[in-house]
């Protein structure tokens, strides 16, 4: 399973599940990117200043350690998805690149099964369906009920910056949040509700909220629905879709699903570690723009200097201390409100984010790229933004691009700049 990506539609996403989200996914990033391509460099562009297509905004370019080109370094910018690099950068210097999240499973004497999660930001359905498994294979045949221990996490309503839409990128964060979250269904020709993937059964939850839908396929934020029993949705899909795993893997269960902590006597009876490390989460959150990822590995950052439970408190000082000791020159030139660049409170000068960008170096080959350009774009209303490397031979230039205006003339302005790149180029 990919994660849901932000998409340009007002608040919905469709899209099928399995191969096909993936062919979407695809299509949608070769289409909508809006990498540089030889086109762009083609003789018919002028050779015309950068500023004329600027009214707000600012770019830099590197080369060999000196800043060769550049606009209003200084400045503070809204950075949108672009600020995803740092986040990626204190993840693996923090976590680890070789780190997996873990979601632990305890017992007690009336098999009642508590479940703790830990934010695993990849805790999907293939993932329960092979916990049940192994717990079966483990002799746990049948069970009371099942807590579902989420507090790991105290993160109370939208992630800043989301409005709470239905679009996926919206969704919130959770110690035990499944799939991303985001649920998957289809309103059928008949209007009858099915799930949106295979790998998924069908849910309550999931025939409550898609009867407000018509025909057609969704993957929505389930959050920005009303809650209408006594927990959040978060943890009912999660408790539904556990439950629903584990019967069909044979896994008897007695009793429901409720929001609890462990207890301390509770007796471990099975670590699950994460599918994905964290090197691998940060390439599937540079590569689809995971809002989802980015703020699990942010808030998680947070929890291991500060200590758990994760909050968005915790994160921000994480920020504050990482950039001290590690970014120094920085100062006070990035402030970051959450970990995937969905709020516009977030600000970063052009200096700064080339600061980070020479920094993450080591893993440019996690950003996605075509021909000589690794890169990450932006996008907010009014808001565009590059930041990446040209690549020469393995010889990376950083470079940065920021729009906060009305018009969208990123795609014009990082053709200019890669040619100003190659004709300034010593390689």
């Amino acid at each position: 399973m990919h994660p849901p990506q932000r998409l340009p539609v007002k608040h919905i996403y469709r899209g099928r599940s399995g191969t096909q989200i993936v062919f979407f996914l695809m299509l949608f990033w070769v289409c909508s990117l809006s990498l540089p391509c030889h086109t762009f460099l083609a003789a018919e562009i002028p050779e015309e200043s950068l500023d004329r297509y600027i009214t707000n905004g600012a770019y830099g370019l590197q080369l060999g350690g000196t800043i060769v080109v550049a606009r209003n370094l200084d400045t503070s910018y809204i950075p949108a998805s672009t600020i995803k690099i740092l986040t990626a950068l204190m993840a693996l210097e923090i976590l680890g690149p070789e780190y997996r999240f873990a979601t632990r499973f305890y017992a007690d004497a009336d098999k009642t099964l508590y479940i703790k999660g830990e934010g695993d930001p990849f805790f999907t359905s293939e993932a329960i369906a092979e916990i049940a498994s192994r717990l079966k294979k483990a002799g746990i045949i049948e069970v009371g009920e099942i807590v579902i221990d989420d507090s790991a996490f105290s993160v109370n309503g939208p992630p800043p910056g989301s409005e709470n839409t239905a679009n996926p990128y919206d969704a919130g964060s959770g110690a035990l949040a499944v799939n991303f979250n985001a649920l998957p269904f289809v309103i059928t020709q008949n209007n009858t509700v099915v799930s949106g993937e295979g790998q998924t059964p069908l849910l309550p939850i999931m025939s409550e909220i898609g009867s407000r839908f018509h025909k057609g396929s969704y993957r929505i934020n389930v959050e920005a629905f009303p809650q209408k029993k006594e927990h959040s949705n978060t943890v009912r899909y999660c408790g539904e879709l556990i439950t629903s795993l584990f019967s069909l893997e044979g896994i008897r269960i007695n009793g429901s699903y409720r929001k609890g902590v462990t207890p301390p006597d509770a007796l471990p009876v099975l670590l699950y570690e994460s599918e994905k490390t964290v090197a691998e989460l940060v390439r599937l959150c540079l590569h689809y723009s995971s809002n989802f990822i980015a703020n699990q590995l942010y808030l998680s950052c947070g929890a291991r200097i500060y200590g758990y439970p994760a909050t968005w408190e915790k994160a921000w000082r994480m920020v504050r201390k990482y950039i001290d000791m590690r970014l120094p020159l920085v100062g006070n030139a990035i402030h970051m409100e959450d970990g995937s660049g969905l709020s516009r409170k977030n600000s970063v000068t052009p200096r700064a984010m080339l600061a980070v960008l020479n920094r993450f170096v080591p893993h440019a080959a996690l950003l996605r790229s075509q021909g000589n350009v690794f890169l990450k774009s932006g996008t907010l209303t009014g808001v565009y933004s590059y930041a990446g490397y040209f690549n020469t031979a393995g010889r990376l230039s950083p470079f940065v691009l920021f729009l906060n205006q009305k018009k969208n003339t990123r795609r014009l302005l990082l053709s200019l700049l890669e040619k100003k790149y190659q004709t300034l180029s010593p390689y």
